[in-house]
């Protein structure tokens, strides 16, 4: 450790500096043995990390990854970066055309974890923290990042939830099924109450930057959302139409394949 260097801040980056070497998802062991630290010193500086919204856990491989807001934080000092700047362009449009704030949210475990945010412009606004942690089952972030999965894994995520939850509160698959489908149908989700008196449009935008999708979101207060759902419904739509033109991203395999199967199951209602 350098002298007149903080440790703590040292350790931060240097967590993502092993990451930028290394260039692939790390094990909590890998980044302890890099650090040289004890094992539990790495786990509350990478908790720290997960926290802030700079890096996510995959709890199925037992892997943490870089967030998009990693790749973010120089992107003024590198605005040929195509993919990058194709979000923050789409995030700008939407805010540009609803006045409302908007955000990207990526998966974080069994959360979605809010990354980069263009604040509203209407007098009454939406807050949003980088970093913020709120339900894959219930929010539209969530909603809409579940439509790109398979029904398979969104049915073992709410066992999983249910299990830990020992019955307390337990996730209404049924119910979780029902909003993933109109998600699917209207290629967007909308949520409203699960902040008292906001609501949210959200839409998958498929980013190279992340190992995890993105989702698009715009958020108000409750009653102007209803009213222009639609409305904002297109303009996040019409964003991630332009980004995909730009940067040229498909949707992953298993979007496709859930898009699939429910237009099967819808054919045979």
């Amino acid at each position: 450790m350098q002298a007149g260097v903080v440790k703590s801040a040292a350790r931060a980056f240097e967590v993502i500096e092993i990451f930028a070497r290394e260039q692939r998802p790390l094990h909590a062991r890998e980044i302890q043995l890099a650090l040289d630290i004890p094992a539990s010193s790495s786990i509350v500086l990478v908790k720290s990390l997960m926290r802030l919204g700079y890096l996510r856990f995959d709890r199925r491989a037992k892997l943490y990854v870089p967030t998009l807001r990693v790749a973010m934080l120089g992107d003024w000092l590198r605005r040929g970066a195509l993919a990058s700047e194709g979000v923050l362009a789409a995030m700008r449009a939407v805010g540009s055309a609803t006045g409302e704030t908007t955000f990207l949210s990526t998966p974080n475990d069994v959360h979605m974890q809010v990354t980069h945010i263009v604040p509203g412009r209407q007098p009454i606004a939406l807050s949003v923290k980088p970093g913020m942690l709120v339900s894959m089952t219930e929010s539209a972030v969530g909603i809409a990042f579940l439509a790109s999965r398979p029904d398979d894994e969104i049915e073992a995520l709410c066992r999983r939830l249910n299990r830990e939850r020992r019955r307390t509160d337990p996730v209404d698959v049924v119910a979780v099924m029902a909003r993933v489908a109109g998600a699917r149908r209207r290629k967007y989700a909308a949520v409203y109450g699960l902040l008292p008196g906001v609501g949210s449009v959200a839409a998958v935008l498929p980013a190279p930057l992340d190992t995890a999708q993105v989702v698009l979101c715009i958020g108000g207060p409750e009653a102007r959302v209803r009213e222009h759902e639609r409305d904002y419904a297109r303009d996040v739509l019409a964003a991630i139409r332009k980004y995909r033109a730009r940067v040229r991203v498909s949707a992953p395999a298993s979007a496709s394949a859930s898009a699939a199967a429910a237009d099967h199951r819808s054919a045979a209602v």
